[in-house]
């Protein structure tokens, strides 16, 4: 279970010790405000020179990230060093390690783990429901089976097979190496926090999957770790 700190803009706001990695949080504001110079000297200096070529929101989450990154590679005992941003936005760890960043509003989480496999989270509100998604995000089979539930649990089960593809992509982007279309993955949620996963396209070899979703507050977590064989 995730308990969350009190909010405090740029603060942890959780560590958790999970089987796909060590898992942190970083508070982020609700306004675009300056960010604060205690925040900023938290970070190793190519990384504030890079967050000062991000805009607006982007600059938050990018200091946010980052920060919930340092604090995960911290207690993983590494040392510090830049975390910069690869061509498809992924963290540039350093070699030995995994890892993934998620933002959400008014949380930045961080993902991190030994290995050279691919890991992704995402990070989603649980309780705004937005325009209807589903044509867009699920197969014609998943949308079948979510379409006799009431409004509300219509609306989670979206958002978490959403969050779980969207893990899905950053897991396998460094692996297959292209593009992967929402509807290319079909997501089978269950009731323990955990979820099958087919992936619908070509790809070079088989992977298996272990997937969590964890519930708290009012925000949805996701973690896909794949295995090749």
């Amino acid at each position: 279970m995730i308990a969350l700190s009190p909010w405090s803009p740029y603060a942890s706001a959780f560590q958790i010790a999970t089987e796909h990695g060590t898992i942190a949080g970083t508070h982020l504001p609700p306004t675009l405000a300056p960010i604060p110079e205690h925040a900023l000297a938290a970070l190793r200096p190519e990384e504030r020179a890079f967050a000062m070529t991000r805009l607006a929101y982007r600059r938050v989450q990018f200091v946010g990230g980052r920060l919930a990154l340092g604090t995960v590679l911290r207690t993983l005992g590494h040392p510090s060093v830049a975390v910069l941003s690869n061509e498809h936005g992924a963290p540039t760890l350093p070699a030995g390690l995994t890892g993934s960043v998620s933002h959400k509003r008014d949380l930045a989480v961080a993902i991190v783990a030994p290995g050279d496999h691919g890991l992704g989270i995402d990070i989603e509100d649980t309780h705004r429901p937005i325009r209807d998604i589903a044509s867009h995000v699920l197969c014609a089979d998943e949308q079948q089976a979510i379409a006799g539930l009431d409004e509300s649990q219509r609306w989670l089960e979206l958002i978490i097979r959403f969050s779980i593809k969207e893990s899905v992509y950053k897991a396998l982007h460094r692996l297959v190496l292209r593009s992967i279309d929402f509807r290319e993955v079909a997501v089978w949620p269950d009731r323990q926090g955990g979820a099958r996963i087919e992936l619908r396209f070509d790809h070079t070899g088989q992977f298996r999957f272990s997937v969590r979703h964890i519930r708290f507050e009012q925000q949805l977590l996701s973690i896909v770790q794949p295995h090749s064989g």
